[in-house]
């Protein structure tokens, strides 16, 4: 019986690679909600300060002709993203999909709201990385 209860008390060990792809999520996804957040709670200001940022990378200007509701998708899909990973940590399935789609969608955004003006070749390359990575380690999630 004391034997049984053992067997029922070990929780299933997180791989080691599941643990680090859930803290690069942890801090990619936590700047973006940071960074997200401080630009729709304070666009006017934000866009401001993004204006003297972007001076020096012309190629990145496209940021600046974003409206508020670019800032906004973008923060809640972190939120998505870092449930996920939340999720994933904690050996649920239902985490692969959270951040999946909020990932792919996040992917599709700057097309909808800038046209061909983003070069997100390297976005995609690291999406594609870790949802491949991520799904490795399915195995080991209930």
């Amino acid at each position: 019986m004391e034997e049984q209860n053992n067997i029922i008390d070990q929780k299933p060990k997180r791989p080691t690679l599941l643990t680090i792809l859930c803290v690069f999520t942890f801090i990619g996804s936590g700047m973006g909600i940071v960074g997200f957040m401080a630009v729709t709670f304070d666009y006017q200001s934000s866009m401001e300060a993004l204006t003297v940022l972007y001076a020096d990378f012309p190629e990145a200007s496209f940021i600046l002709q974003a409206p508020w509701d670019f800032f906004l998708i973008a923060f809640i899909l972190m939120g998505f993203s870092m449930a996920g990973a939340i999720l994933m940590w904690n050996l649920r399935k239902i985490g692969f999909h959270f951040y999946t789609s909020s990932q792919l969608i996040y992917l599709i955004l700057p097309f909808i709201y800038f046209n061909n003006q983003t070069n997100p070749f390297l976005n995609i390359i690291l999406t594609a990385l870790f949802v491949y990575l991520y799904a490795r380690n399915l195995q080991y999630m209930r």
